[in-house]
This record gives structure tokens, C-alpha cells and sequence, in this order.
């Protein structure tokens, strides 16, 4: 026998598979809009790629689907993010995310120092924010994923996100040498840590320059655009693409390019649309008929079914007429 694998026997699948008929298939969590849940759920012991071009709102929509979980389900998640400024900047944007307030004294929606207070004791408590104290300090994605292991060990801890992927430390030549090969050593290696420690593993990645038609119009990037595409869509569980037409626009468009296992949804190549709201750095859907925003909510319990009510039709026994 190989070390370190082995045949399939029917005792290793007995109780999971009993298990799997009576509760089904694991959906995931809902993150809070509607146009989401057929195409995308969020999977304990999952991964999602979020790609899009830089401004295109993509951590904006990463960290609200956090937030959201953080609200619904009391979800808790390590956040090393670089890529969006100081470990302070981040917890600012949190809050704003989670009060609808601003730092920003130009706003009317200023918030009071005693509400950042109370924002912050909930939050820190769901978010944990991992930042650099030594200018040389660097840290490869396996060490990330590794000290979240070992993190969610000692506390709850439901996901890690990192962003993005160009701020991490790469050590190409102890994985081949090439980015390609590198990719395809990580890459499986983060989906069994995350397999295994039943975390959801976040990840911001950038595509390359834009593809453009002949009116120099910007696609929205596919699998393809990421550098060393072909290893992030072999490995990669879900991949999402945010998009915006132009920084002026509100609207952002979002594929789900490509979502596995299929029992947390499907992909599309049709996009789901949301507007972003810059007072409260949310995003929002309009109502179909009042056009009024509706922001993340969670999903409204179903109800049992009704009990059939009895027949009263047949003629009743011994009737005393």
C-alpha cells in the first residue's frame, strides 16, 4: 500500500453516508441576497477566488459577504489584508460597513467616537485582523492557512481572507521554479488544509491587463485573465468576478464563473447585479416596485407545512338522525 492512501472500504463511508441521507447535502450559508443563493453559498472547508480589476469592488463585496455571515450567523473570520492600507483603515472600513457611518467629516453620516467604540468591541470580536509588525516581515499563503488551522483551534473561527494574493510572499524555486508549477503545489495544498480545518478560505486575486473590444470597452475578466489562469480554474473551488463598467458607475456586475461543489450553486455566465451605496458602504438591490433599496438580510425561515385537516365528509356512525 502507498503510504498516506488507501483503498475505500464501505465502514469508512457508512456513518457519513448515513448521515448525508438523513440531513442532505450541505448547502452552505446564505450571505444575504436573493440573486445569489442558486449560484453561490458559502461552504465550511471551501475556497473563493474573488477577481476583478482594481476599484471594480471586489473586496468591498468579500468583506460584506463576511459581515453578513458575522450577522446572521455569528461567524468569525481572519482577515490579513494589506492590500487595503493599515490594520486601523480596515477596521474603519468594517465599521462603516456595520454602522452605516463614516470617519469622513465631509458626510453628514459622521459617526459619534462612542458608536466607533461600541463598533469596534463587536467587530474585533469577529474580525480578526492579522498585521505586520516588522517592515521585512513576509508570509507565504500556506503559513496563512496554516496559522488559521491553528488558530480556529484555540477560538471559533469560520474563514481567512487574504488580500490580495500579489502582497504575499511566493517562494517559487522550493515549488519548481515557475509560477505555474508554484500554483499547481499551493493551490491543492490550501483546498486540503481548508477540507480539513472546515474553514472557508478567501482570496483576492487580480487578473492581468484588461481585454478590450474595438470601442475599447473593458470585458469583465474571466478565469482566463488571472495569471497562470488554467492552475487557479483546475484547483479553484468557486471563482467570482466583480465588475464595473467605469468608477463612476454604482452597478456591479458579478459572475459566478465558476462554483463547485454543485450543491452550493451553479455558475452563469449571465451576471447578478448590485448597487453599491457609498453613504453606508453597502451594497443594495432596488425593489422591483417601490425602487427603495434593500440592503443584506437574512434569509426568512420557511415554515413547516400545514397539517392536512381532517375529512369531515364521510357519514358519521350511529347518527342520531
Amino acid at each position: 500500500m502507498i503510504k498516506g492512501f488507501k483503498i475505500l472500504e464501505f465502514k469508512d463511508v457508512q456513518i457519513p453516508m448515513e448521515k448525508l441521507h438523513k440531513m442532505g447535502w450541505e448547502t452552505g450559508s446564505y450571505v444575504g441576497f436573493p440573486s445569489f443563493e442558486k449560484h453561490y453559498n458559502v461552504l465550511a472547508g471551501s475556497c473563493t477566488d474573488w477577481i476583478g480589476y482594481p476599484q471594480s469592488g471586489k473586496t468591498e463585496l468579500c468583506l460584506e459577504v463576511l459581515l453578513n455571515l458575522s450577522k446572521f450567523e455569528s461567524h468569525t473570520s481572519l482577515i490579513y489584508a494589506p492590500d487595503m492600507g493599515t490594520s486601523l483603515y480596515i477596521l474603519v472600513k468594517l465599521i462603516h460597513k456595520h454602522t452605516g457611518y463614516t470617519f469622513n467629516k465631509k458626510y453628514p453620516n459622521f459617526i459619534e467616537i462612542t458608536e466607533a467604540y461600541k463598533a469596534s468591541n463587536h467587530l474585533l470580536h469577529h474580525f480578526k485582523i492579522l498585521h505586520r509588525t516588522e517592515a521585512k516581515a513576509r508570509l507565504t499563503p500556506i503559513e496563512f492557512w496554516e496559522f488559521a488551522n491553528e488558530l480556529s483551534k484555540e477560538e471559533k473561527l469560520n474563514h481567512a481572507m487574504i488580500d490580495s494574493w500579489k502582497d504575499m510572499y511566493h517562494d517559487y524555486k522550493a515549488h519548481g521554479g515557475s509560477y505555474a508549477q508554484y500554483l499547481s503545489n499551493v493551490l491543492p495544498v490550501r483546498n486540503e488544509i481548508a477540507e480539513e480545518s472546515g474553514l472557508h478560505f478567501h482570496t483576492i486575486v487580480h487578473p492581468k491587463n484588461p481585454t478590450r473590444d474595438k470601442n475599447r470597452k473593458i470585458y469583465a475578466p474571466s478565469v482566463d485573465d488571472i495569471e497562470g489562469g488554467a492552475q487557479w480554474n483546475n484547483s479553484g473551488k468557486s471563482i467570482i468576478a466583480v465588475h464595473r463598467e467605469s468608477f463612476d458607475d454604482t452597478v456591479a456586475d458579478i459572475y459566478f464563473r465558476k462554483i463547485k461543489p454543485e450543491n452550493v450553486g451553479r455558475a452563469t455566465s449571465t451576471p447578478v447585479c448590485l448597487n453599491f451605496d457609498y453613504a453606508t458602504s453597502r451594497y443594495c438591490y432596488p425593489d422591483p416596485v417601490t425602487q427603495m433599496k434593500i440592503f443584506a438580510k437574512p434569509k426568512e425561515k420557511e415554515l413547516p407545512p400545514l397539517k392536512p385537516l381532517k375529512s369531515y365528509t364521510e357519514p358519521v356512525k350511529d347518527a342520531p338522525f
